[in-house]
């Protein structure tokens, strides 16, 4: 691969790379409970004003705990708040009491605050001076009247996982400051639940349509994971703080680097149909071992929750090292889905990247955490690829189909030949015979008898059907295959077709107009007949003005005729015809006419061609 075509797929990556990173760059120093400004907690107690409340304030430093009836040590709110982070702490398990007083210090004796809890994972119960305020299943928000001393007391319980206590800070603040930390978190929750679920139910319909790409089966359930995992945060708006829900929702963030490293190596042809089975079964596996083993492992046997954190770790690590090798691969065998599989790995790199750089000191105030963010990146990556992917595939379907209709085409245009090769063998086998029946005629002196002989035979030239009606492949074998049998059937064909061998437009939508309109003739003349008429026919002209294709088609009228049925057997696959004439004759600025009389159908279309048809006519 030449390095001018390497660099064009690097740009898009490095973009990507640094969009993503600037978002979560922004986020890290901006919507960061970590990084708010004071007021900050000590020695067990934090003192707030007028102003402080006027904003959320997180509640991360100055906390008193004491787990399993220890001797109370300060600590500070995150992930090393668990229990077994703590001094002296070697497991998760257990329980524990977080204690800090709250002060009121502004224009008032007390004020109405609000406390919003994030996630609690296992049991818990908050007292406010000995009254409880909250518990799980309740909710995440608790009304508080602080004044001078307001002692808050988190009592939690864990036997069930691998996070316990107080992991994340709680907020508090002023009833509308509280409102709108909600509706923020609220209306990124329901973005990040609705948007991967649409796009799941969008690409399940194109595959349910089509079929062929696993592709796009495999971008669904990417989407469909995502939704779930993101639900996590909806759940515990809803009182769902039960410890099936966050091992459903790690489960999913599971499927979800599973299905993207899926994605990547089906669309570069890492992954054939032989190993195609393997890769159902590993992408069912893996997150299937993780709600294993957050639901039911790691309850009973607490040992693994170090064991489970390296292998999230490298669960993580490898699917990131599996889109970039997908995407060397596909550089490499010029793969056009290569450069959104390594903008993919840009936006994934660059959520590890953070992951790393902020040591656990992130946490968000409004919006989404970093992983979050880059799903969701990664997604929009993957969607913008399959567009492409799908577009590719819809034109080479549509060549196919072209090719097929003029192999069709031209089949029927041979075996029409064959028919009229044969016709004319024989017609030369009885040539001698009629001479020899007209020269003893003239011999006789039978001068009527002999022009009526002559007008039978001119009579029986005319019921011959021609063997080439135009020099267009499809124009050609759709007049044969309608005209011709219809013609020796006893329909009287009057065919005047004047275009170019080679016509700006579509064979399949060629193909479309002509066999609409000429299956519609020749099933009316046939209906006429059968009905008592004399001489059905069919008059059908074709021909090239300008830069219009311009045809017109008329026959008998039936005496049942009806543009509302059809009498064909099959009518449920049928009735069809006006309504795709129509729709291609409007894509190409056109027209579409029927006139209908005592004794005629009149059909006309006319629509608009390239440039170059006039001149190739």
């Amino acid at each position: 691969m030449s390095v001018r075509a390497i660099a064009r797929a690097l740009v898009p990556a490095a973009v990507v790379f640094l969009a993503v990173g600037c978002l979560l760059s922004f986020t890290y120093f901006h919507d960061n409970k970590y990084a708010a400004p004071p007021p900050y907690g000590d020695d067990g107690s934090i003192a707030l004003s007028d102003d402080d409340v006027a904003r959320p304030v997180p509640l991360v430093d100055g906390w008193l705990v004491s787990v399993d009836g220890s001797a109370p040590i300060e600590t500070f709110i995150g992930q090393y708040s668990n229990f077994s982070y703590l001094p002296n702490g070697t497991s998760a398990f257990g329980s524990a009491t977080y204690r800090l007083d709250v002060r009121y210090e502004g224009s008032r004796a007390e004020r109405a605050l609000v406390i919003l809890l994030p996630e609690v994972f296992t049991d818990y119960t908050l007292y406010a001076n000995g009254i409880s305020v909250a518990s799980d299943k309740m909710g995440p928000e608790a009304a508080l009247i602080v004044g001078e001393h307001t002692e808050l007391v988190l009592e939690v319980r864990n036997q069930s996982h691998y996070y316990s206590g107080l992991v994340y800070p709680p907020l508090i603040g002023s009833a509308q400051a509280i409102a709108q930390v909600e509706l923020a978190n609220s209306l990124l929750s329901g973005v990040l639940v609705l948007l991967p679920l649409v796009s799941a139910l969008f690409a399940f319909a194109v595959y349910g349509r089509r079929g062929e790409d696993p592709v796009v089966r495999d971008f669904g359930l990417l989407c469909l994971a995502l939704s779930v995992a993101g639900w996590r945060g909806i759940a515990w708006r809803l009182g769902l703080g039960d410890p099936w829900v966050y091992a459903l929702e790690d489960a999913a963030w599971t499927a979800v680097f599973v299905c993207a490293a899926s994605v990547a190596m089906r669309s570069t042809g890492v992954l054939d149909r032989s190993r195609a089975r393997a890769a159902r079964w590993i992408m069912l596996v893996f997150p299937l071992v993780t709600l294993v083993w957050v639901a039911a492992v790691i309850p009973l046997w607490p040992a693994t929750i170090e064991a489970y954190g390296v292998y999230q770790t490298l669960l993580r690590l490898g699917c990131w090292v599996m889109l970039t090798a997908c995407a060397a691969i596909g550089l490499g065998s010029r793969s056009p889905e290569a450069r959104y599989i390594l903008c993919a790995c840009a936006a994934l790199g660059a959520s590890l990247g953070a992951n790393l750089l902020d040591d656990n000191a992130y946490e968000p105030l409004y919006g989404l955490w970093q992983q979050e963010y880059a799903a969701l990146a990664m997604v929009a990556v993957f969607a913008c690829m399959l567009v492409v992917r799908v577009r590719r595939m819809s034109a080479a379907q549509e060549q196919v189909r072209e090719l097929s209709v003029q192999v069709r085409a031209a089949k029927d245009s041979l075996l029409h030949m064959r028919r009229a090769e044969e016709a004319t063998r024989m017609a030369r086998h009885d040539l001698r015979h009629h001479v020899e029946a007209l020269r003893g005629l003239l011999e006789e002196g039978a001068f009527d008898r002999c022009r009526s002989y002559l007008d039978e035979l001119a009579c029986g030239h005319d019921a011959t059907a021609p063997v080439r009606y135009s020099g267009n492949l499809v124009v050609n074998a759709a007049l044969t295959g309608y005209l011709a049998p219809a013609q020796e059937r006893g329909v009287e064909v009057r065919c005047d077709v004047r275009v170019p061998e080679e016509l700006p437009l579509r064979d399949t939508e060629l193909a479309v107009l002509l066999s609409n309109m000429l299956s519609n003739a020749s099933e009316a003349c046939d209906r006429a007949r059968l009905a008592g008429h004399r001489r059905p026919y069919v008059d059908f002209a074709m021909r090239v003005e300008g830069d219009r294709l311009v045809a017109r088609c008329e026959n008998v009228m039936p005496a049942d005729a009806s543009f509302d049925a059809t009498s064909k057997s099959d009518g449920g696959d049928h009735g069809w015809g006006l309504p795709a004439m129509r729709q291609i004759v409007e894509a190409h600025d056109g027209a579409l006419v029927i006139d209908s009389g005592e004794d005629a159908i009149v059909v006309r279309l006319v629509l608009k061609l390239g440039n170059g048809a006039a001149a190739r006519s």
